[in-house]
């Protein structure tokens, strides 16, 4: 029986060792240098996108849609409803209270800027 116990443990042991082998270190979902899976760009190059395109000092907001990051910009001095944003593990990572007007789109496959009229 000590025998049957011991193959158990240690087809227990090589399994263990092949899955921790086999596989890669998953990306947080909080990590704006990574490109996370089904996408082309990192949360950082859209916004430096952004930045180049828009007035410096902007306070910006990335948000991926549909293939699409639509680039948000806080509007100073007015205030709306308060917001909180989760990330893919269901964690705050972004709370509002100021309005946010989207400015920027940015399409995710190639990087192509359309501006957003404003009303």
């Amino acid at each position: 029986m000590t025998h049957h116990v011991m193959k158990r443990f240690t087809w227990i042991l090589c399994l263990a060792a092949v899955t921790a082998i086999g596989c890669k270190k998953q990306q947080s979902a909080d990590d704006k240098d990574a490109v996370l899976p089904g996408r082309h760009m990192s949360e950082s190059q859209v916004a430096d996108i952004a930045f180049r395109e828009l007035p410096q000092g902007s306070h910006l907001r990335c948000e991926f849609k549909d293939g699409v990051w639509e680039i948000s910009e806080v509007q100073p001095g007015v205030w709306g409803v308060s917001s909180v944003t989760t990330n893919a593990d269901g964690k705050v990572f972004v709370s509002s209270t100021n309005a946010t007007l989207v400015v920027l789109r940015v399409r995710d496959a190639d990087g192509k800027v359309e501006q957003v009229k404003t009303p």
